[in-house]
């Protein structure tokens, strides 16, 4: 009964879970439009020798923290976010990036940015 019971739960679940996994996916892309495209550009291929692609890079498929930090602390023409949008935000972006245009990385948390400031 138990069984039944909690997997009868679990699948109630999959439709929340999945729904709020979208949202913060599109959340994302949204925030990348809005904060990054015009250097990354729209497809993350950036502008050679001026901006950085995104799809493909090291630095991108690497650790989550060290996009965190390009992001905190800023990189060459690149500004700081810090304090211009949330650690949530932050999140949304760069688990957007790290998993958008063939790139396949791990999620990161706001908590785990929050950590790094």
């Amino acid at each position: 009964m138990f069984a039944l019971l909690k997997s009868s739960y679990v699948a109630a679940l999959l439709p929340v879970l999945f729904s709020t996994c979208l949202a913060a996916a599109e959340s994302g892309e949204q925030l990348f439009l809005n904060n990054c495209a015009e250097c990354h550009q729209l497809d993350g291929t950036g502008i050679p020798n001026i901006y950085p692609a995104l799809a493909g890079s090291e630095v991108v498929l690497g650790s989550g923290a060290d996009v965190a930090l390009v992001l905190i602390i800023g990189r060459g023409e690149m500004p700081s976010f810090k304090g211009a949008i949330s650690s949530e935000e932050m999140a949304e972006i760069i688990n957007y990036v790290r998993n958008a245009w063939g790139n396949s990385g791990e999620n990161i948390s706001a908590k785990t940015i929050e950590s790094l400031q």
